[in-house]
């Protein structure tokens, strides 16, 4: 990928070095940070290096009567952002709009005047929510302007923020598609709530856990479930699936999810994963086989409350966001299983970070 922006803005600090080093480097340092696991050899899941983050997030930089995106400075460089002209690691629907929605917000004061940041999430049919971030009083008269935007753009929805309102024209969400192992799965995606940033990766990464899963057997217990992500394929393998969320937004988004994929085996709970390991000790799920979990927990990993919860379980799916936490939670989850599988998904190439996908087995 070649880019503007190499080299002055702060979020592809491997920008010097190209995508097949980038693999061989993150991959080397995964072997080396689990060694004491005696991992399988690391399964490498990879796509494209350019054109792949469907949700973006931009500050604005205003000069006189010109605006631009901006980034964070490299490091080396101290703290701020610098104006850039251009990302090539956006999907292309976001790529390709980018400079003339600028161009247009240009044109009303009432629509520039103290734009903070502007949200960006594209689906696969190319249609986004753009959501603009203001540092100042919002209200009803920037109903006007953002009615003559959305009839230059059709194909974008806008949501306008300031800290305390909320304004929605016309919807707030996408309705994406995931084409998964010849068979196609829908989600609402929702703005400002999680959803895995790199489609293709995405894509690879549910296909990779339905191998993975396909001869588990009893039920399965999904803690940080999201939107329904894994839940929705998932479901397919296993008699009834329970999933939490503490998100509420998304809890509402996955239900839907599960409506118009006709899934009819999940129920879907509100509840952070310490709260679901209170019900369960209370017996309400004595009607079920929890033999399985699957957690995608944030870069803080589990807690420790939720790491003995999930040690409960004979087989675990961890998807992982963070290798360091994923090494600590490992310590205890491994002590009495095999780890059967551990892949490296890069869903963003050009930085360090590393999403882990392990699955951990008893009595194998």
């Amino acid at each position: 990928m070649k880019c503007d922006s190499f080299g002055k803005c702060g979020s592809c600090v491997l920008w010097q070095m190209p995508y097949d080093e980038q693999l061989k480097m993150k991959t080397q340092k995964l072997k080396d940070m689990f060694k004491e696991f005696n991992i399988p050899d690391i399964e490498v899941i990879c796509d494209k290096d350019e054109h792949f983050r469907a949700r973006a997030e931009f500050r604005v930089w205003h000069e006189e009567n010109r605006s631009y995106y901006a980034m964070r400075k490299r490091k080396e460089e101290g703290r701020g952002v610098i104006p850039i002209n251009e990302c090539k690691i956006v999907d292309k629907a976001i790529y390709n709009v980018m400079t003339p929605l600028l161009r247009e917000i240009e044109k009303s004061e009432n629509l520039r005047f103290k734009l903070y940041e502007i949200h960006f999430l594209s689906n696969s049919k190319g249609e986004l929510v753009v959501t603009l971030i203001y540092h100042k009083k919002v209200d009803e008269n920037i109903a006007d302007d953002v009615k003559k935007l959305k009839e230059k753009f059709p194909n974008i929805d806008f949501v306008i923020r300031k800290k305390g309102r909320k304004f929605v024209f016309e919807k707030n969400y996408l309705i994406e598609e995931l084409k998964v192992k010849g068979k196609t799965y829908k989600y609402k995606i929702i703005e400002n709530t999680f959803t895995q940033p790199n489609r293709e990766i995405n894509k690879k990464m549910i296909s990779w856990v339905l191998d993975k899963s396909e001869n588990l057997s009893g039920d399965l217990v999904e803690l940080y479930c999201g939107n329904g992500n894994f839940t929705i394929p998932l479901s397919e393998k296993f008699n009834k699936v329970v999933a939490t969320e503490i998100n509420p937004e998304s809890i509402e988004a996955a239900t839907f999810n599960a409506e118009i994929n006709n899934r009819k085996n999940i129920s879907f709970m509100a509840m952070s994963a310490a709260e679901f390991s209170e019900l369960k000790k209370s017996g309400f799920f004595n009607g079920y086989d929890l033999k399985n979990v699957l957690i995608d927990p944030p870069r803080a990993g589990l807690d420790d409350k939720s790491r003995k919860f999930v040690n409960e379980f004979e087989n675990i799916i961890y998807i992982s966001c963070n290798p360091e936490t994923l090494k600590r939670d490992l310590h205890t989850l491994a002590k009495n299983r095999k780890i059967k599988a551990f892949a490296f998904f890069d869903q963003f190439p050009y930085t360090n970070h590393m999403e882990c996908g392990v699955i951990l087995t008893k009595g194998e």
